[in-house]
């Protein structure tokens, strides 16, 4: 088998990133994997957590994925649910015709090049509801406050052709995403609601350099269309991300959100993960670091095809603790 040398850059870009904690904030991981990986999924984006983090990831999934996410733990004060469905349009069958490269990949690479979709799609609706009591705990913003979020997004993404050296790995993906994002807030020192309802188009490209190194790139708000009492707009934020397979079974992902520290945008965050697979890849390990918060969690395959997943995020006020379940066809 032909092997890509590990590059010295982007072991020494991955320790720099370790060490690099800043201020919390409220920007959330969007999946029960991703948040056991401390959110650090831009890089990664392999399942239908795609749509949420880079829709250019879509594309490198295989079949279609479904997920159910819910935080389990005093729904009463903070109640989280999304549920993600993705799929495919394949390309037309091709003739079968010799190929050099073909025979090559399938006779001699112990993993050969699967064949992509010519274009994915998903789309993922997400309810986040907090209470007043929630803002009690946590100050700032939240007191006095409670909110309910609704949250729709719709993502493509496709293959684009680039030129290609005789069994080379390299594969470039780009996606967009369109997001309806719903806000209401009941402010109790003026007994009235304040509303926010944001329209915006975000855009995603993902680098596989070989079969160890992945990069990605997003940019959200790109296009935004706000109305609303509760008219903060979220700002342009471009997002970087890469992920290393380390060994056979083991990923290090790391993401930095809002790298231009945009004033309008989200507040800068750092996001670093492990995932470990164990017993034939049935049983998996993360751990992670979500602005210097502790993550933790797991997933295990109940059936071939339906994993579990669980995650623990170790907030300095409220704990969270979340269930998934994945479910892989076609």
């Amino acid at each position: 088998m032909i092997r890509q040398k590990f590059s010295p850059t982007a072991g020494l870009l991955l320790l720099l990133s370790l060490l690099i904690v800043v201020s919390s904030s409220d920007v959330c991981a969007q999946s029960t994997r991703s948040r056991g990986m401390g959110g650090a999924f831009i890089g990664l984006s392999d399942d239908e957590s795609a749509i949420f983090y880079n829709p250019a990831g879509l594309s490198q999934i295989q079949g279609g994925e479904a997920s159910i996410q819910a935080k389990v733990n005093e729904r009463d004060v903070f109640d989280w649910t999304s549920l993600a469905f993705t799929g495919h349009i394949y390309e037309d069958q091709v003739d079968n015709k010799f190929s050099i490269t073909d025979y090559l990949e399938h006779n001699i690479l112990e993993e050969p090049i699967p064949r992509r979709p010519k274009y994915s799609y998903g789309v993922a609706y997400t309810e986040d509801n907090r209470s007043e009591q929630f803002g009690q705990l946590v100050g700032g913003e939240f007191l006095g406050t409670s909110r309910k979020v609704q949250d729709l997004q719709l993502a493509f993404g496709t293959r684009f052709p680039i030129a290609r050296r005789m069994l080379a790995r390299e594969q470039l993906y780009g996606g967009i995403k369109l997001r309806h994002y719903s806000v209401d807030r009941w402010i109790r020192s003026l007994q009235q609601h304040s509303k926010k309802d944001s329209t915006s188009l975000g855009i995603g490209l993902m680098y596989h350099y070989n079969d160890r190194v992945t990069g990605g790139l997003t940019v959200d708000n790109l296009i935004e269309d706000t109305d609303g009492t509760y008219d903060r707009r979220d700002g342009v934020s471009l997002n970087l991300g890469t992920a290393v397979k380390l060994t056979k079974g083991t990923t290090i992902s790391v993401d930095a959100i809002n790298v231009t520290n945009s004033a309008r945008a989200d507040e800068q965050q750092y996001r670093i993960g492990v995932e470990k697979k164990f017993i034939e890849n049935d049983l998996t390990m993360r751990m992670g670091s979500l602005n210097g918060t502790l993550t933790l969690g797991f997933g295990m395959y109940v059936l071939p095809n339906i994993r579990v997943d669980y995650s623990y995020y170790d907030g300095d006020v409220v704990s969270e603790h979340h269930v998934g379940a994945h479910v892989t066809f076609e």
